[in-house]
């Protein structure tokens, strides 16, 4: 009677469990051929990159679209010198508006921006340099 019971509840698990792997396996599916298809709508446009004053660390400042839906914003990031620039936003300072950046020494970077701008980050430290920002 025992081995009945089990092969019953054997024989109703099956199909559950098939259909569980059937439908993560169209998700996985779906969820690559759209990475492929589409991507990253987001794109970075770098503006300017400046080094430090021993060239161990990189600031750039970009434009990031991600498309009609969005407006552009000017963002920064600070990175060690040897790490790829990636499509990602950045890891600073994100500004509507033109700012600009001078290197005060290897730890210190001033952020001279538009007191009328509309900030979305501003960082007081990132990567080991200290950010100070200066609004006009």
């Amino acid at each position: 009677m025992k081995n009945k019971m089990k092969n019953k509840m054997k024989n109703k698990m099956k199909p559950i469990l098939i259909t569980i792997i059937i439908i993560l396996g169209v998700f996985i599916a779906g969820k690559y051929v759209l990475d492929s298809l589409f991507g990253d709508l987001c794109g970075n446009e770098i503006v300017q990159k400046v080094s430090s004053p021993s060239d161990e660390k990189m600031a750039y400042i970009f434009t990031r679209d991600c498309g009609a839906t969005t407006s552009s914003s000017l963002q920064l990031s600070i990175l060690d010198k040897g790490d790829d620039f990636q499509n990602e936003s950045g890891n600073t300072f994100r500004s509507d508006k033109d700012y600009s950046i001078e290197w005060v020494d290897e730890k210190h970077l001033k952020v001279i921006y538009d007191k009328t701008s509309e900030t979305y980050e501003k960082d007081t430290k990132v990567n080991g340099i200290k950010i100070e920002y200066i609004s006009k």
